[in-house]
């Protein structure tokens, strides 16, 4: 197979093709709302946690950007919507990815490349919360494959092992994006 695009990062790859986007995890909902405040605290919780430790061993570019992520989830700004949402009945995963999606759709409809390929930001720490909410841990590509799907979250690129080599193609993304900043150093 061959495929055409626009470059974020020169170089060539080719290896077996990994498909990124797969089923999420199913959420086991709470009894009471007061139980799903607890699950999404702990959730968030447990993401930021798994992002310190990213840092610990990130290069100064990649622990910029995982520090950005970790204070946006330590923001009550970006959580409180899911939190309201949780009170009026919604299970935890429902209400953060309602929450999030609405600020997505916010930066996804900017008219700067800047704002929109942060969306990929806030796509990448609403799923490090549903992953940790339904205990989902992504399967490791093999070493040397090709990610493929819509597009890749940076600390999915920062999980990989590229040392065997690999590349990513995608449906979207921007060049502008932490990924395409990422590679491009690498």
């Amino acid at each position: 197979m061959r495929i055409e695009g626009v470059p974020a990062s020169a170089g060539y790859a080719e290896g077996p093709l990994f498909e990124l986007d797969r089923p999420a995890g199913v959420y086991a909902s709470k009894a009471s709302s007061a139980e799903e405040t607890l699950s999404l605290e702990a959730a968030i919780g447990k993401a930021v946690s798994r992002l310190v430790a990213m840092v610990g061993t990130a290069d100064s570019d990649a622990a910029g950007i995982l520090e950005f992520h970790i204070a946006m989830l330590e923001d009550d700004a970006l959580s409180r919507p899911a939190f309201a949402s949780i009170a009026s009945g919604k299970t935890a995963d429902a209400a953060w990815r309602q929450a999030l999606d609405a600020e997505i759709a916010g930066y996804d409809a900017s008219d700067q490349d800047y704002f929109r390929a942060r969306a990929a930001d806030l796509r990448d720490i609403r799923d490090q919360v549903l992953r940790a909410l339904t205990e989902d841990g992504d399967s490791t590509a093999p070493a040397g494959a090709i990610l493929c799907g819509e597009d890749i979250a940076p600390t999915r690129f920062l999980e990989t092992d590229w040392s065997h080599g690999g590349g990513i193609a995608l449906k979207a993304g921007s060049t502008a994006s932490h990924v395409a900043m990422l590679a491009r150093s690498r």
